[in-house]
This record gives structure tokens, sequence and C-alpha cells, in this order.
């Protein structure tokens, strides 16, 4: 919260696939003044399989795929901005 108190700039990495995840913590960070901006990150399947083998840690496949079957594309009215780099290659 200090960073928050002291209004300086960070960067919340995190995956939050519903939009009740992402508003608790929106929430929070516009309670100090806080600008959000949510920048939605989408690779093709084969490329996530890829990068994901590479990991130290892999998140097994069947966890994967609960959580892409729960996920809610993060909508515009969600933060004070929205961008969206969705990749097809």
């Amino acid at each position: 919260m200090l960073i928050l108190r002291h209004k300086k700039p960070f960067v919340w990495n995190a995956t939050n696939i519903t939009r009740q995840l992402r508003s608790q913590l929106i929430s929070l960070f516009t309670a100090y003044g806080a600008r959000a901006k949510i920048v939605y990150l989408e690779v093709p399947w084969a490329q996530w399989k890829q990068q994901n083998a590479r990991r130290k840690y892999a998140v097994p496949e069947a966890v994967v795929m609960r959580m892409a079957s729960r996920l809610e594309v993060p909508q515009p009215d969600e933060a004070h901005s929205v961008e969206y780099r969705v990749t097809d290659r």
C-alpha cells in the first residue's frame, strides 16, 4: 500500500480472469486516486504451449483449460483505459 499512498507509478502483473477479480483490485487502486489501465494479452494456443513448456514450473494444461473456460475478456468500462494485445501468430 506504500506505493499507492505515495502515488508512485507501478505495474501489477496478475492473471485476473474474471471481472470480479479485476474489480476488487481496481477499486483498491482507485480508492487511493490511482488511474487503472488493463492490458489484456492473448497469444495463440500453440505459442502458449511452447512458452509454458519453457517455464521452470509449467502450468498443467488442465489448469489452463479450466481457467480459459472461466475467462471474461476485460471490457472498456472496467478501468480508465483498456488495451488489447491479441496476436494471431
